[in-house]
């Protein structure tokens, strides 16, 4: 297992602030020069702590104007089954976030739809036919006050 020390720490933070910096930038921010800023980032790759880089894009200026948080219950819950549900909502590009619950819902699904009408539809065609569904609550998101994902590091 990779020993994280403070220089690691820097490198990361200023990764997640802003993932479009080169490795020259991060260097000159953390105060290490370009070539052991470039080996710990090849590190921490390897590792697994950094996963990968991603581009967060304006849903709404790209037509996906409602966000949907939707709650599933399943009748089973027994391996095969909720295997059967991860499979089939990992299929489904309009769910970007998927989580397993402990409480009265087993699931918590973020939904992106162009509008209700999209949604509707996905209600249909989709979601009621997921395998094991008993139940399913939907509610409409009207203002999202914080999005993040950052570490607090």
């Amino acid at each position: 297992m990779l020993k994280i020390d403070e220089t690691d720490m820097r490198i990361l933070r200023a990764m997640q602030a802003d993932g479009s910096k080169t490795v020259t930038e991060i260097a000159e921010q953390v105060g290490i020069s370009q070539s052991p800023c470039s080996r710990r980032i090849i590190q921490l790759q390897e590792a697994g702590i950094i996963r990968g880089k991603t581009v967060d894009l304006d849903r709404r200026r790209l037509g996906f104007n409602a966000l949907v948080v939707a709650r599933v219950k399943l009748n089973k819950h027994d391996r095969a089954g909720l295997e059967a549900f991860r499979r089939a909502i990992r299929a489904i590009p309009e769910i970007q976030y998927a989580v397993l619950l402990l409480g009265s819902f087993d699931y918590h699904l973020h939904i992106v739809v162009r509008d209700i009408d999209h949604y509707h539809a996905l209600v249909q065609d989709k979601l009621v036919s997921l395998p094991g569904v008993q139940e399913m609550e939907s509610s409409v998101v009207l203002d999202v006050v914080k999005k993040t994902t950052a570490l607090p590091i």
